[in-house]
């Protein structure tokens, strides 16, 4: 996700959290850095708020969401499949998250085509079983078509709609379902009950607000362990199963990835012997808001 368009869904988030008369709901279909930061944005600005996250893949789930959100207060993390439940600590109640998972593995339909036909019903249609509103929906999973038109049959009168990666023509049938729409941002679709929430939601912030990022370490540590060629770690890489362009290593090598396959994440931790910590440092960002 582009940082223009992670602006965006902070400005909608941040716009429906204030104008809202209750309790922010929002509802993830696809858990991850979002569901980290996001929360943490509104609990910031002492918003109450609360967070439904739908996740599929286990592994991905227990590596690198689970562990940021347990020391989170007033968090529950549900097993769907094996009815195992965790909580976080015991918290004022203002901020209130909700992860919900599936024992199922990574799904890659454009390399895997028995991948499209996987039944993900629970998944696509636990939202509307909950029988609660929501304020804003962040479609950014698998089965984002079926995820959009299931939304739009449970959204209410303000509800937001947001799809990320919405350049795909794959999804844009689904669209027409919405009343009001439009693309907006590097990659980004809002769609809504009317022209005019939409315009609510997107009202500029001009005010300077602090948000999570992150300092990526990987030159630095491959420059302790004595690698200073991306071909060498393209070679490494390959060795452990992860097959990468050349131009994908150098994007690795000399900038800050917007997105990490989480394969590659424990491929460069086996390789430079370090934890993701070492990797990924946070860092608060101070930077105004505006959806352009």
């Amino acid at each position: 996700m582009s940082p223009r368009d992670g602006d965006l869904i902070k400005t909608i988030l941040l716009n429906a959290a204030e104008r809202s008369a209750r309790q922010l709901r929002v509802l993830e279909w696809g858990s991850g850095q979002s569901t980290l930061s996001y929360p943490q944005i509104l609990a910031a600005h002492d918003l109450p708020f609360q967070w439904l996250a739908l996740e599929y893949d286990r592994e991905f789930f227990d590596t690198f969401v689970a562990p940021g959100l347990l020391y989170r207060p007033d968090t529950v993390l549900r097993y769907a499949d094996d009815g195992r439940v965790l909580h976080g600590p015991v918290g004022a109640g203002r901020a209130h998250i909700e992860a919900v998972c599936w024992n199922r593995t990574a799904l890659r339909p454009s390399e895997r085509s028995a991948d499209r036909e996987a039944d993900l019903d629970h998944y696509v249609n636990y939202p509307a079983a909950t029988g609660h509103g929501f304020d804003v929906v962040i479609v950014d999973g698998r089965k984002r078509r079926r995820c959009l038109l299931a939304a739009a049959d449970f959204m209410e009168a303000d509800t937001v709609v947001l799809l990320h990666d919405a350049r795909h023509p794959y999804y844009h049938c689904a669209l027409d379902r919405y009343p009001a729409s439009r693309f907006i941002g590097d990659d980004m679709w809002v769609g809504a009950r009317s022209t005019a929430r939409l315009d609510d939601v997107l009202t500029e912030r001009a005010a300077m607000t602090a948000s999570l990022g992150y300092r990526w370490h990987l030159r630095r540590l491959m420059a302790e362990r004595e690698m200073f060629a991306s071909t060498e770690l393209a070679q490494l890489l390959a060795e452990r199963g992860v097959m990468a362009s050349r131009e994908q290593v150098h994007r690795l090598f000399t900038g800050v990835p917007e997105r990490l396959n989480p394969n590659l994440l424990v491929a460069l931790c086996d390789i430079l012997d370090c934890q993701v910590g070492d990797l990924i440092e946070p860092a608060r960002q101070a930077h105004s808001r505006s959806p352009g």
